[in-house]
């Protein structure tokens, strides 16, 4: 169930890399399927209890890694692992309500662009500081002559 990303391993800022982690991608599953369950009570669907008892679940420290691994490697299916085991971790008839309607995409595609703005938002921090001390070393040298170049030579 491991998400592939080409941040991982040697490559990226810290802030990345948790952001593209394995258990930040469940959290957002998790947070995903919280807000439908509150969408599908706001017009009725399911109990109101059970979209609050799903919102307040919805966390890694409610729905326990090990036990979504565990259930994956029975059903061989990571989104229905994650149904499962926040279903376990509700109290009541909240679990049932998990995952109404939704195809295990909805859940994976909309959790994946959450990431991506959180990666996106990082990045810009990043860059506007780049443009900055680019701004800076332009203004500096901007009297230095230097040869031109092209296709990676001196243009002589």
């Amino acid at each position: 169930m491991e998400a592939v990303c080409p941040l991982d391993y040697r490559y990226g800022r810290k802030e990345m890399k948790e952001i593209m982690s394995h258990s930040a991608r469940i959290n957002r599953c998790l947070e995903v399927e919280a807000a439908l369950a509150r969408a599908h009570a706001s017009v009725g669907n399911i109990p109101e209890e059970a979209a609050e008892e799903i919102t307040r679940k919805a966390t890694l420290e409610h729905v326990s890694m090990e036990r979504i691994e565990e259930i994956e490697s029975d059903i061989k299916h990571d989104i229905m692992a994650i149904v499962h085991a926040f279903s376990e971790a509700c109290t009541g008839e909240a679990g049932r309500y998990i995952h109404l309607g939704a195809t295990s995409y909805d859940i994976v595609d909309t959790a994946l662009a959450l990431q991506m703005r959180d990666a996106l938002d990082l990045l810009d921090g990043g860059i506007a500081s780049l443009m900055d001390a680019l701004s800076e070393k332009a203004s500096l040298h901007r009297d230095l002559v230097m040869v031109g170049r092209t296709h990676g030579q001196y243009a002589i």
